[in-house]
């Protein structure tokens, strides 16, 4: 039976120490078909809506190549736009939040400048100078942040407002991984288990 704990007690440290399922939908913008070689601007597109602007422009290989997959989304469409994602989260709970953004080819720094938001909140604004690319130069950004139980994931083109702006793929929000002191002090405390339940025996 004791043993029985124990393995219990391992299956689940180690089942909370692996990441779980991203929480966003269609991260990678692959859901909507949009024909190859060609641009669309839409209101809404699976899992995500706009919520200032013009819209989402949803690109297929268009002014460069897609992180993932086909599509990709850059948000200075007609005009800045905005677009967010409610996700379900734990209270309390740490998540690792991820995207893939590239600076459009030919274009300036100035008119690139992308906003991550995390509930309201920005958490970074990222941009690069695209001046000199001829094709899309990904380069993915790492965020820790906190769920509530339900949060807002919203990314917001803050550039010159001249219809050409920064590019977003692979965006995930999923669980924080323990790091390796997390992992050191989830043996120890099994470690003292086990001499417990050894001691317990000796006693008997």
């Amino acid at each position: 039976m004791k043993k029985l704990l124990l393995a219990a007690l391992l299956a689940a440290c180690f089942g909370a120490a692996h990441a779980g399922p991203n929480l966003v939908v269609d991260g990678s913008f692959e859901d909507q078909a949009q024909a190859a070689g060609s641009w669309s601007v839409y209101n809404s597109i699976n899992g995500w809506t706009t919520v200032s602007g013009s819209g989402i422009e949803l690109r297929n290989n268009v002014a460069g190549a897609a992180f993932d997959g086909v599509n990709f989304v850059e948000l200075d469409s007609y005009s800045n736009s905005a677009m967010a994602q409610a996700l379900t989260t734990v209270a309390g709970a740490t998540y690792n939040l991820s995207f893939a953004y590239s600076a459009r080819p030919g274009v300036s720094a100035g008119s690139n400048v992308i906003q991550v938001l995390w509930d309201g909140l920005a958490l970074a604004a990222v941009t690069a100078n695209g001046s000199n690319l001829s094709d899309n130069d990904w380069h993915v950004f790492n965020y820790t942040v906190t769920g509530t139980g339900s949060d807002t994931l919203s990314f917001r083109a803050i550039g010159v407002n001249d219809s050409l702006g920064g590019s977003l793929d692979a965006v995930t929000v999923t669980a924080a991984v323990p790091e390796p002191s997390t992992y050191a002090m989830m043996f120890l405390g099994l470690g003292l288990i086990g001499a417990s339940l050894r001691r317990r025996r000796k006693l008997r």
